[in-house]
């Protein structure tokens, strides 16, 4: 009975004894130590991945808390450049705008033949059919249906910083909501349809032959980008939007990256057809109006 095991059960019925080999005996010793060694090496595993996880999420945390870090100053940087940019931008405008406004100051005024920015025989070849196309195609008249001007060209003090600076546009008088018509065919080239900014809701048309109105403090915006717009049509409506002290538009118009005083251009039209190329001599009037010229020719042939 040495290498035997005797296991006794008793019950209501009687008592009965069972014989288990020892090599069961010690295989189910073995067995229980193994497992217990499994189970402790499992938990012992688990800890150290759950914990090698945890370090591996902390690094990552960190690493992305770096990224995002980064990506701030990156972005900040980026927005520090960009206003340096735009602010040089404005300030090549603005002494542009300077020097137009101190030649309409000093001169040139004369008007002699060597002078004139575009010459006679050229303006006697015109036709009235050039001559439309012409205020079909450069920005002319009121953007409003009436047409009283708050605020000229030139330096002013502002209404709100009350500091001397240099206005590059006309203030036009408009109640809100006042409807903002397209001065020139064209096609949209710029829309802020949010109250963003200095110029709040604004919008910019580019025309024919280098030329660019604006239209800005608008209450709405009625037009798309790469809309195709002509003369008369629908841009948006006035308002208070931006940088403003009032209901009131703001209107600008460009050639090339000269900002142009819009006064003269708001007045012309047929019955004055060439006054305009004596007041705003800083426009190649000459070439321009060949090179139109020639493009209707092309076009009618």
């Amino acid at each position: 009975m040495k290498n035997r095991l005797i296991i006794t059960v008793s019950d209501v019925k009687g008592t009965k004894s069972y014989n288990i080999h020892q090599f069961v005996r010690k295989f189910i010793v073995i067995f229980s130590i193994i497992a217990l060694f499994v189970l402790g090496g499992s938990f012992w595993l688990i800890t150290y991945l759950n914990g090698e996880v945890s370090h591996l999420k902390e690094s990552k945390e960190k690493e992305i808390s770096i990224l995002e870090k980064k990506e701030k100053e990156l972005l900040s940087q980026n927005s520090k450049y960009s206003q340096q940019i735009k602010n040089k931008v404005d300030d090549l405008e603005e002494l542009s705008s300077k020097l137009d406004h101190l030649e309409e100051i000093i001169g040139i005024k004369k008007e002699d033949e060597d002078l004139s920015p575009i010459k006679r025989a050229t303006l006697a070849t015109m036709t009235t059919v050039q001559k439309a196309f012409i205020l079909k195609t450069i920005p002319n008249g009121s953007p409003l249906e009436k047409t009283v001007i708050t605020s000229s060209y030139g330096y002013r003090v502002h209404p709100l910083t009350k500091k001397k600076k240099f206005h590059k546009g006309i203030d036009l008088r408009a109640r809100m909501r006042t409807k903002v018509y397209a001065t020139a065919d064209g096609i949209v080239s710029y829309v802020q349809s949010q109250d963003i900014g200095g110029f709040g809701r604004v919008v910019k048309i580019m025309h024919g032959y280098g030329f660019q109105s604006i239209y800005a403090h608008l209450n709405r915006t009625k037009v798309k980008l790469g809309q195709v717009i002509r003369k008369g049509d629908l841009l948006g409506l006035s308002g208070n939007s931006g940088r403003s002290a009032a209901p009131h538009l703001h209107y600008e118009i460009r050639y090339g990256v000269k900002i142009i005083n819009p006064y003269n251009f708001l007045y012309w039209n047929m019955k004055n057809y060439e006054d305009i190329f004596k007041k705003q001599r800083r426009i190649p009037w000459e070439s321009l109006v060949k090179l139109i010229s020639e493009h209707n020719k092309i076009v009618q042939q």
